[in-house]
């Protein structure tokens, strides 16, 4: 296991900047994942962890050296790629034992490691198939053994279940989990999805144009996003915005949203006049024949343990977690309420979460 501590990492392909001064500390034995849409340099950050892109400037540190200057097979990482880079030709033993050969280990070394990795995976019964005869969820255990057997100081991966299913990606997320309880290795995540990151890290680092947004545990993310953009990112369904003006009066304070006033918390730097949008998530809505949003409802989804509403208000679109008994139809005029300590406000100017206001 090891530390490893990024340092105003940047990252330019000819005249295109594509990361922009990133710094990050990452715990011995910590699970991060990196994430955010496609193109906001998550896996460009990763390969440059792993000594497969060069930093056109900053400093990597890992286990406390500065490896920068080491080539990848010197910097003690194991990485799992997205798409196995398995062997085709090779057996499972052959392929998880391959690099430990290429160092030249002695045969009983790399006969225990291997024998331990396929236990761990559950591969004991496939060590002498070729990878053309396994599942994809039994390759990429493959792929994940043949990183184990070497016994990095960091497990770097990138995007290893985006090429599964949806059934084993579930799977698959508790098999990378459980290697991670057990192992404690320090692990880097690189990923998409924020279902996968929610659920397997212990700390999430959401990227977006080659800065980092936020970084936090699950919930801190979840429960309070620092900007409209990890708002909008984490969470599934994604939360509600609404925009409109903020007014002051009467010791209230609300956001005036298509003649409608919407309660907001009152402990908040709010300034009246000034354009905000106010956060709430689909799980805290609630039917209510005496809220205060009048709805009309588009679709119903029945999810068996909840139903999913989109509802319309004028040209505002809002998603709501119902119970799996309530009954809705398209075209129907609903009454919606919300908790007021659950919501979030954001400035429209700029982005950023309202904070509390100082106490004077």
């Amino acid at each position: 296991m090891a530390t490893v501590a990024l340092d105003e990492i940047r990252k330019s392909f000819g005249t295109v900047d594509v990361i922009h001064g990133v710094s990050l500390d990452i715990k011995q034995g910590e699970f991060v994942a990196l994430v955010g849409p496609s193109g906001c340099g998550k896996s460009t950050l990763l390969r440059m962890i792993a000594g497969l892109e060069d930093p056109s400037a900053g400093t990597i540190n890992i286990g406390g050296n500065v490896v920068n200057d080491l080539l990848p097979k010197d910097r003690n990482i194991a990485m799992v790629f997205q798409s196995y880079a398995l062997y085709p030709h090779m057996t499972v033993r052959e392929n998880m034992s391959f690099a430990l050969e290429l160092e030249k280990r002695p045969q009983g070394e790399i006969d225990k490691a291997v024998s331990e990795a396929s236990g761990i995976l559950g591969l004991d019964d496939y060590l002498d198939r070729r990878p053309k005869a396994l599942s994809g969820g039994q390759r990429q255990r493959v792929a994940m053994g043949r990183a184990i057997v070497r016994n990095p100081e960091v497990f770097l991966f990138d995007e290893p279940l985006s090429n599964l299913d949806a059934k084993l990606r579930t799977v698959m997320r508790k098999e990378v989990k459980r290697l991670h309880q057990r192992l404690k290795t320090t692990s880097i995540y690189v990923t998409h999805d924020q279902t996968e990151a929610m659920t397997m890290a212990d700390r999430i680092v959401v990227m977006n144009a080659g800065r980092i947004e936020q970084a936090g545990t699950p919930l801190q993310l979840y429960n309070r996003p620092e900007n409209l953009f990890v708002a909008g990112f984490i969470g599934a369904p994604q939360m509600n915005m609404l925009h409109g003006r903020i007014s002051i009066g009467s010791g209230m304070a609300g956001l005036t949203h298509a003649d409608m006033v919407l309660e907001m918390p009152k402990d908040l730097a709010l300034q009246d006049g000034h354009e905000a949008i106010l956060g709430i998530r689909p799980e805290h809505l609630t039917i209510d024949p005496e809220g205060v949003l009048n709805a009309v409802v588009e679709v119903v989804e029945p999810m068996g343990i909840e139903t999913h509403l989109t509802c319309m208000i004028g040209d505002t679109e809002l998603r709501l977690i119902a119970a799996p008994e309530t009954e809705a139809l398209p075209g129907q005029h609903i009454r919606l309420s919300y908790n007021v300590s659950q919501v979030h406000v954001f400035d429209q100017t700029t982005g950023a979460r309202v904070s509390a206001r100082a106490e004077a």
